[in-house]
């Protein structure tokens, strides 16, 4: 009986990695037998599963712990943890240890003995034992390595993260959501009869998703794909629906892709992945802790060499454990095979690949030791490690003419029971290649020395495959269009607010295979504009790229290391150097035709409306738009009435013409006073002068006379 107890306590080992010391057995006369799981620490959560079930040995006679985890949002910064259990009546005693940084500890059946272990009363059949959780934790908090840029790093505790920066959060409670690590809870227990087993189960108190080691509470949708074996459940919260960079379908996408193509064994049944809010100040791009859960910021790019996302699912494919000769090889694998799967689907070209990899021989990594930590840069073992795990692959392709590649290396590691010593890395790099491959590695790894990044076709002739090649080149002007002009502009370009920039962008694939493009304009740091396609072997394109500034300032427009300084200033007043008239004496009423040209003084272009006076009265407004240095051409035509001299002015400038009376004078005496011929009209609605002219008068005395004949005719009858 005592043998089949030390089974059970053997199987819970595999499953959790960690183990609390077992309650010592009561004597043999009660067939009793003591088990445990799990461990006492906060930092044992992070490597023992809360969520996979032991192996149960006959339904019911498990131990069943339940962790249900709840938003408190009157209390940001915490959450609420209940452990509820249910206990066979085969088990006499039950100690539960939680984690050490609980609050507010309240329990039902149990009562605390030492430190964080608590004792089950041994009658209440589903005990609990609720408290508060500090969800918060900082890179500090966490205990992560110190992290290199845009790369991943591992950290004593088995968590390992693509960094963004020094410090911030690894898990928040926000308060409207949570995402945090789920806590452990180590348990020892003594049984009767038969072996009595654990199983696991965590959920959440309202919405939330639950992994084996991470949790998100709060709204949010879950999208899954299956393949090769693999479940992947990919978490979007509410809170990162706007800010996700990359359809979820598409990561997705990504991860089988990665899945079919990773060959080096570890698949997990099931990874976990939550598209973290960004509304936080995380300390890094993504994280992955236990054996497949992991969190990447939801506005990360998949189209990226150092693509966060299939960083992270790499790691959920490493199983080994290294030593400290060894211990880049978690990090320089995982960012070496991001870039090459990203590479593998499309998701960038050659260039941007071996720009990534090709930093790693460069100050101040280049000089670093791997198998030395002491001698690390920040982001060392992931900008060299990565370079040489690279290097290390194509020469393992070359020796074995195709036959092995890195994944061989890597897939023997995870085979490995025993952490993997220098020398045992070196043993399997020989296996698979040969001896100068190892010797160069060992070279890579043990000295300073560092590798250079091969060639387009190198990488050809060693992967087996023609990979594509996107060049893309900037133009050295843009063109600048809208209502003032058309024009192709070199920098420094000043423009007017309202005017749209555009930088035709030519994109061409010199490589031996189709391939995926994307370029983006940026002002200040600022994407805005950015356009995808697709490019055979041998194809170009070019592809404009636009800006429409709505606010005045000085501005980097910058696309694929090319940078155009742009001023952007309101539009200025624009200028009339001349009015000139098509008639310069009419009749009354008829039109005149007013012709204005405008100009933009300096380098800005002019916008604004233009009053058309008729001594100095506004007749008309015109709206005018004239590109800097350019003239343009206002035309009004206009009517007046009233006989006389008459001024037209537009802006500063003006010219003068003269309105006809009836008798064709100019409406002037022989003094030159006014004749007093009426209201005069003046604009395209004007009217002539009402007044007789000579047919008009002699046509009244006829009708006059007329009239007085007829009536000496009716008298005289």
């Amino acid at each position: 009986m005592q043998q089949r107890g030390l089974a059970v306590v053997a199987v819970i080992v595999l499953i959790s990695s960690l183990v609390a010391p077992a309650v010592a057995a009561a004597p043999a006369s009660m067939t009793e037998q003591s088990a445990a799981f799990g461990g006492p620490t906060e930092h044992a959560s992070l490597a023992a599963p809360a969520t996979t079930p032991a192996a149960s040995l006959a339904d019911g006679d498990d131990i069943r712990l339940t962790t249900t985890l709840a938003l408190t949002p009157d209390r940001p910064g915490s959450v609420a943890v209940t452990l509820r259990f249910h206990v066979p009546d085969r088990v006499t005693a039950v100690e539960a240890t939680i984690v050490s940084n609980a609050e507010s500890v309240t329990t039902d059946g149990f009562s605390a003995t030492e430190g964080d272990t608590y004792e089950w009363d041994g009658d209440t059949a589903t005990p609990t034992i609720r408290y508060r959780l500090p969800a918060n934790r900082t890179t500090a908090t966490g205990r992560l390595d110190r992290l290199g840029p845009r790369s991943a790093g591992s950290s004593p505790d088995g968590v390992s993260a693509t960094a963004a920066g020094d410090e911030g959060y690894l898990f928040v409670d926000a308060g409207p959501w949570a995402l945090v690590s789920l806590p452990g809870t180590s348990l020892s227990w003594r049984y009767r009869g038969d072996a009595v087993g654990l199983s696991r189960e965590a959920t959440t108190a309202g919405p939330g998703a639950v992994g084996d080691r991470i949790a998100f509470l709060g709204e949010h949708t879950v999208r899954e794909r299956t393949a090769n074996g693999q479940t992947f459940r990919l978490v979007v919260p509410a809170a990162s629906d706007g800010a996700m960079t990359v359809r979820p379908d598409r990561v997705l996408d990504s991860f089988a892709a990665a899945s079919g193509d990773l060959r080096v064994g570890d698949r997990d049944e099931s990874v976990f992945v939550v598209a973290a809010p960004t509304g936080v100040d995380w300390a890094v791009r993504g994280l992955q802790t236990g054996d497949a859960d992991a969190w990447v910021r939801a506005d990360e790019p998949l189209e990226d060499p150092q693509s966060a996302w299939l960083h992270e699912y790499v790691h959920t494919r490493q199983s080994f454990a290294t030593t400290a000769e060894t211990r880049w090889m978690t990090e320089g694998s995982a960012d070496y095979y991001a870039g090459l799967l990203a590479l593998r689907q499309g998701l960038t070209d050659f260039p941007a690949f071996a720009d990534h990899l090709e930093r790693g021989a460069e100050a101040p990594y280049g000089d670093d030791v791997l198998a030395d930590p002491g001698t690390w840069t920040t982001g060392t073992p992931y900008r060299k490690g990565s370079l040489v795990a690279g290097e290390t692959d194509r020469r393992i392709r070359l020796a074995s003419d195709g036959g092995a590649t890195f994944a061989t290396v890597f897939a023997r590691l995870n085979a490995e029971s025993e952490p993997i010593s220098g020398d045992r890395f070196r043993a399997l790099v020989a296996d698979a290649g040969d001896e100068s491959v190892a010797d160069e590695t060992g070279r890579y790894v043990r000295t300073d020395a560092a590798p250079g990044m091969w060639s387009a076709s190198a990488h050809e002739a060693a992967f087996g495959t023609p990979v594509a090649r996107i060049a893309v080149d900037p133009p050295a002007a843009v063109l600048a269009a809208g209502p003032f002009r058309k024009a192709s502009l070199a920098p420094p370009v000043t423009v007017a607010v309202g005017e749209t920039l555009t930088v035709p962008v030519a994109v061409s694939n010199v490589g031996g295979a189709a391939g995926d493009y994307r370029v983006a304009l940026a002002a200040n740091d600022r994407t805005v504009d950015a356009a995808n396609g697709t490019l055979a072997a041998g194809g170009n394109a070019t592809v404009p790229l636009s800006w429409t500034p709505t606010e005045p300032g000085t501005y980097a427009l910058t696309v694929r290391g090319r940078t155009y300084e742009v001023f952007v200033e309101e539009p200025s007043t624009p200028s009339v150097a001349s009015v000139s008239l098509n008639r310069t004496s009419v009749p009354a009423g008829d039109a005149v035709l007013v012709t204005a040209e405008v100009v933009a003084e300096g380098s800005v272009p002019a916008a604004g409306d233009l009053a058309v006076r008729v001594d100095g009265e506004t007749v008309a407004t015109e709206r005018v738009r004239v590109g800097p240095d350019d003239t343009a051409t206002l035309r009004v035509t206009i009517r007046v009435g009233e006989p006389g001299a008459h001024t037209v002015s537009v802006g500063d400038a003006s010219a003068s013409f003269a309105v006809e009376s009836a008798d064709g004078g100019d409406g002037t005496d022989e003094t030159g006073s006014d004749s007093g011929a009426g209201d005069g009209q003046a604009g395209g609605t004007a009217a002539p002068v009402p007044g007789f002219g000579f047919g008009a008068a002699a046509a009244s005395l006829a009708v006059a006379l007329l009239l007085a004949l007829l009536r000496g005719r009716r008298s005289e009858g």
